[in-house]
């Protein structure tokens, strides 16, 4: 085949965060395959004529999550053998919470040549905008990433955000706003104070961009009051003041 799948990370949102390499391969796309989180700023990147196909999904959309993948992997083999230049365009990084593992694998197991071209992730996009150090000497020498889902009732991998942030580093957590109440209540059942800093992070690098500032212990009290849009991340930590506004 002479088609080639580029997997592309789109970075947060912001047009101008994307990376050369990925400008250049959705300039030459014939066909884009975009999830919901890429603007139409990038998409109009594209040129005239290439086909453009949504794939992507959204919270409590009702999408069955291995018929949407195995449509997406059908779309690419039948792309593939007539000889496109297929993106698949992502939001942020294909390779952080992107599925970007599981089509690099189809790929593989159906000889299709193909590539990925990472992209700014939203987590390390927030840290930059605002000033949020992930890192910093004398205080933190990790940072974790995790998500707000459930494993047996609980959140996975609970004791682990535990240990993390009794150690004084952050933990950011990616689709964790709707159980952020819960979260919190967990984290300070598990002896995590109730004083420690909350980041709130909405439409990171876009126009109406948003972030809100709490505590571990008033989160519930501020999303009474407040809506952050989505998509939105989280990030908790001892140290994740905010330098920039």
């Amino acid at each position: 085949m002479s088609s080639l799948i580029s997997i592309v990370g789109a970075g947060p949102g912001d047009v101008e965060l994307l990376t050369i390499k990925a400008l250049k391969r959705i300039q030459e796309a014939d066909c884009i395959l975009h999830d919901a989180l890429v603007s139409n700023e990038i998409l109009n990147l594209a040129k005239p004529e290439a086909k453009r196909v949504y794939v992507g999904k959204l919270y409590m959309d009702g999408q069955d999550q291995t018929e949407r993948q195995d449509w997406i992997n059908q779309l690419i083999i039948d792309l593939a053998l007539k000889g496109q230049r297929i993106v698949r365009l992502k939001s942020g990084d294909p390779m952080i919470f992107g599925r970007g593992a599981e089509e690099i694998r189809f790929c593989i197991e159906n000889n299709l040549n193909y590539e990925v071209i990472p992209g700014v992730t939203s987590a390390l996009g927030a840290a930059s905008l605002y000033g949020i150090p992930l890192t910093e000497r004398g205080k933190n020498s990790m940072v974790l990433f995790g998500t707000g889902h459930y494993c047996e009732g609980d959140f996975c991998d609970l004791q682990t955000f535990v240990s993390v942030l009794k150690s004084g580093s952050p933990v950011i957590f990616f689709m964790g706003l709707n159980k952020l109440v819960k979260l919190a209540q967990r984290l300070m059942d598990n002896d995590i104070s109730p004083e420690i800093k909350v980041q709130i992070l909405s439409k990171i690098s876009q126009p109406d961009a948003i972030a809100f500032e709490s505590t571990l212990g008033n989160i519930e009290q501020l999303l009474q009051t407040e809506k952050p849009p989505m998509p939105a991340l989280v990030i908790i930590g001892k140290n994740v003041h905010r330098l920039s506004v």
